[in-house]
């Protein structure tokens, strides 16, 4: 019988831990996005929003990002530590060889159907893990991609369906951000 109690001990303590874990991830990532919607909200100057978008998500949500930004700047913005620019790249390269408006490349069993398992093996070629690329598209107005990417080893693993979704408000928010300044820009002058 103590046998049994000690088995059934573990058992509670491993469901509790994981409970507990999954809390955190859940409070971790509410917190992110929190931190993203205020940084487009306060940034003062309407050209530091997007940078500091990027800035925000490398090293805590991704190795490196990258996002266009067409209604405020002429050419990507991308936070990446040099290591990963070869990723990056390839990654735009899989968008327009595709011709596709969005990629997932993750070793994550929850991603793995909508992982094309050559694209998984030349992003390991290109020093990577995973990688996401999402269109940042609000009503019409088209702001080019948000690519994120992670490297082995990185805190959070590979991207998750969860990661994938918290990215998705991401690009979400930057979208809706630009599409306001390229209406503002209709009406007045950056």
């Amino acid at each position: 019988m103590p046998e049994n109690d000690r088995k059934n001990s573990t058992e509670n303590l491993n469901t509790a831990l994981r409970y507990i874990a999954g809390r955190k991830a859940a409070e971790e990532s509410l917190g992110f996005l929190a931190h993203i919607s205020a940084t487009v909200q306060q940034t003062p100057q309407l050209k530091e929003v997007v940078p500091a978008v990027a800035k925000a998500c490398v090293p805590f949500f991704a190795s490196a990002v990258s996002l266009g930004a067409l209604a405020t700047h002429s050419q990507l913005i991308v936070q990446s530590p040099t290591g990963y620019s070869t990723a990056l790249e390839g990654v735009r390269g899989l968008l327009s060889e595709n011709d596709a408006e969005k990629i997932v490349i993750s070793a994550h069993e929850g991603l793995a159907k909508q992982t094309d398992p050559g694209h998984l093996t030349r992003l390991r070629q290109w020093q990577a893990e995973s990688a996401v690329a999402l269109p940042m598209t609000y009503r019409g107005v088209h702001g080019g991609h948000l690519i994120a990417l992670r490297g082995e080893g990185h805190r959070r693993g590979p991207i998750s369906p969860s990661d994938l979704a918290l990215i998705s408000e991401v690009a979400d928010r930057v979208a809706a951000f630009n599409a306001f300044v390229t209406h503002l820009a209709g009406s007045e002058s950056l």
